[in-house]
């Protein structure tokens, strides 16, 4: 006789997970409902839709029955479910079996709901991307590659890469990287560079962006950097940049003006 899972995992409890086709939950996209929530039009994440192919939906969404319409409805998990829809669209078209959302449910008025609704996203406490560095590091030390963790983790190749740098910064970078100080990508500039230097730099940096943000706390950045490239807006800059450029920048800026077509190949 088959064990109940409960005992065998020395649970304290036991709650039904059901498992739905994506399709068919509904997603309020009414303003005025307790449920809605406008992230229901952010475009569709390539690295998430790709993630979930490869691992399903690990974490279960929540639902709630509307007693009115009788629609099984999404409280918390829109994107889940929305990515699952794309990744079976996918599946099916390869001849493949679609995947199924798990999901828990929960009882009680629309204005009662919302509250789990919000509670679900404020509560969260996404990873550090030092954390995600180091769990990064040690995938790879498993025998995963590249592919894998952009697949594990869904960002690009590109963003592992940047991210594992991190490894190779100071001290002094990553903490200014846990604190906000410093982002993923600059911190990868900044791995580049002598230790002394890498300290020295992002004391500059927290010292240029105190108090500032936005626009000008990357036009800050850029400079402490050494990476600050005006933008040339019009034809009457590009002309007075190209005065003092030579090389390859400079057959660019007169391409630009018309000057002269690029290479062949280019």
């Amino acid at each position: 006789m088959a064990k109940n899972s409960k005992d065998v995992y020395g649970a304290s409890g036991k709650t039904n997970v059901l498992t739905f086709e994506p399709e068919s939950l509904h997603m309020i996209d009414d303003p005025a409902h307790p449920l809605y929530d406008e992230r229901i039009y952010l475009p569709i994440d390539e690295a998430m839709v790709l993630n979930i192919m490869d691992q399903g939906v690990l974490e279960p969404i929540i639902v709630w029955k509307d007693p009115e319409s009788g629609k099984v409805c999404i409280v918390d998990g829109r994107q889940r479910v929305r990515h699952t829809i794309e990744a079976n669209r996918r599946l099916l078209e390869k001849g493949e079996k679609p995947l199924l959302v798990p999901g828990v449910v929960r009882r009680g008025s629309a204005s009662r709901v919302s509250k789990a609704m919000v509670s679900a996203n404020e509560i969260r406490r996404p990873d550090t991307p030092l954390g995600r560095a180091k769990k990064m590091a040690s995938a790879m030390e498993r025998g995963d590659d590249e592919e894998d963790l952009a697949l594990t983790f869904g960002c690009s190749v590109q963003t592992v890469r940047t991210t594992l740098a991190l490894l190779d910064c100071t001290q002094a970078v990553q903490t200014a990287v846990e604190a906000g100080h410093v982002n993923v990508t600059q911190a990868r500039q900044l791995a580049a560079m002598e230790p002394e230097q890498q300290r020295e730099k992002v004391k500059e940096l927290v010292q240029a962006t105190r108090g500032v943000s936005g626009h000008e706390r990357v036009r800050r950045q850029r400079k402490v950097l050494g990476n600050a490239k005006p933008k040339l807006k019009s034809r009457k800059e590009i002309t007075k940049a190209l005065d003092a450029a030579t090389g390859d920048y400079a057959a660019a800026l007169r391409w630009v003006l018309g000057a002269e077509s690029p290479a062949e190949g280019e």
